[in-house]
């Protein structure tokens, strides 16, 4: 990890901007001379970039494998991502290339293992071209560039940075990866290949979210039956197989995390047992047997249950909000409706902290709104860095100005290849660093200030908000 700069350094390096006219704590100056020169500010955006380079994030959302299933992949004759420079295109990056004209087809054979780096290349370079300006795109040129030392893809490249790749692939690289070349404390990992909670390797650098889509907010059956080990005929055992889930995995979860905004409304309305247990007798009859309406409000009373436990536990409940992964299916008139929606559950369950991820983008504003407002909501900006950088760094300087500063988190990579949360990092960072450093140099913020509201934003309130050192402890218990 870098060195952290800390307070008193970056103090020590931006004296000489305190002289040039920025409002302090003392008091303020007037507009005329709260702005400072430009030698000042330039130097002053020098000292703001390395606070922030150098102070550890921990990052609130991944998808990633394990790091043994990266290094069994690697071996895999069948499986894809192949272990090349396609996997660096293979998640986010994917959809931009094929927005931009890439086949599905195509799309198959850049991550298959029947083509070579070269004519992957051939392949994918168009498309490559026509969107490399977007934040996902920039995502991967700073991975190859923190990683292999490159500062884009291309045809002279792409052999030698697939055998970088796949040398870098065995025991150890996730924390090579992430501590050391990210310089990220731990990760926070909802695990899409189990369908509740990942039994993870790395407990210490890989913390877990307790997954509640399968058991509550888009019921499945089999799920339910998993982990009851029999099939689940009534609402009464459903709770109780909810119960078992928090029982056995709440010690150790980070927090919950739900996406199911992305096949459904986030309006959970109060629905009475004694209305969803007859519906929920149907649906394990007959899953085909239930309206619209009905399976919504066996969803409804079966989530709610999940927020009485999660609360019980004491853990966050991260809730996807906004822009959709993939291309070609957003329903945006449904997630216009994802702020106003929360707010009946905001209000009743108060002692529920709720995180709303991706800052709601692009209706970001209602995030603000919301967070400000209600105590138990918070903010995360995981995959917005990436999804539109500028509207990032423009939606953290609004936060600051509007909101408490303890009710936002700043980095989350939401990969499954780890080899693109350099990359990602890398982009928050740049994006932090200028949204601080505009702050202070239209004078909202007095340079003093900067430090210590840095170390808050990158995990500082992380570590208030998620309680690690319990989860490890429950592990060692385990």
């Amino acid at each position: 990890m870098a060195k952290h700069l800390g307070r008193r350094g970056f103090l020590g390096i931006t004296g000489a901007v305190a002289g040039a006219g920025m409002i302090t704590q003392k008091g303020c100056a007037n507009v005329k001379e709260s702005v400072p020169s430009l030698k000042a500010a330039g130097g002053m955006r020098k000292d703001i970039e390395e606070l922030v380079r150098t102070t550890p994030l921990v990052d609130t959302h991944e998808h990633l494998w394990e790091e043994s299933h990266r290094i069994r992949m690697k071996a895999e004759k069948k499986e894809t991502p192949a272990s090349d420079f396609g996997l660096l295109l293979s998640h986010y990056s994917d959809s931009d290339l094929q927005v931009a004209g890439l086949s599905e087809k195509d799309y198959h054979m850049l991550i298959s293992r029947e083509l070579a780096p070269r004519d992957k290349w051939k392949l994918v370079q168009p498309y490559y071209e026509r969107c490399r300006h977007t934040g996902y795109q920039l995502c991967v040129r700073e991975s190859i560039r923190a990683l292999y030392g490159e500062t884009d893809l291309r045809k002279d490249n792409c052999e030698s940075i697939s055998e970088k790749l796949a040398a870098q692939i065995q025991p150890g690289f996730y924390t090579r990866i992430l501590q050391e070349t990210a310089n990220i404390e731990y990760c926070q990992v909802n695990a899409l290949d189990t369908p509740i909670f990942r039994e993870t390797e790395q407990p210490e650098l890989l913390a877990q979210d307790l997954w509640t889509i399968g058991i509550a907010s888009q019921v499945n059956l089999a799920t339910l039956a998993r982990m009851a080990g029999e099939p689940v005929k009534t609402l009464e055992r459903a709770h109780a197989v909810i119960d078992l889930c928090f029982d056995t995995y709440g010690p150790r979860a980070i927090a919950v995390k739900d996406q199911c905004a992305y096949g459904r409304r986030l309006l959970f309305e109060n629905v009475p047992d004694d209305t969803a247990a007859p519906l929920f007798e149907r649906l394990a009859k007959d899953e085909k047997s239930l309206s619209e309406p009905e399976m919504k409000a066996v969803q409804d009373n079966l989530f709610r249950h999940c927020l009485v436990k999660a609360t019980e536990y004491h853990l966050p409940v991260k809730l996807h909000t906004g822009y959709y992964a993939g291309h070609g299916g957003m329903p945006l008139d449904r997630v216009r409706r994802n702020a106003g929606d929360l707010c009946p559950l905001l209000k009743e369950f108060s002692s529920t902290a709720f995180v709303l991820m991706h800052i709601d983008y692009p209706y970001q504003d209602e995030a603000i709104a919301l967070a400000k407002h209600y105590p138990n909501a918070y903010i995360d900006m995981c995959w917005a860095w990436i999804i539109n950088p500028s509207a990032s760094v423009r939606f953290l300087k609004e936060f600051i100005m509007a909101a408490p500063a303890c009710k936002l988190f700043t980095f989350g990579g939401d990969y499954m290849p780890v080899e693109l949360a350099p990359g990602h990092a890398r982009v928050a960072r740049m994006g932090i660093a200028r949204a601080l450093a505009e702050l202070l140099e239209e004078g909202w913020l007095a340079e003093s200030d900067a430090p210590a509201l840095a170390d808050r934003l990158m995990r500082g309130n992380a570590h208030e908000v998620f309680d690690h050192q319990r989860t490890l402890r429950n592990w060692k218990k385990s």
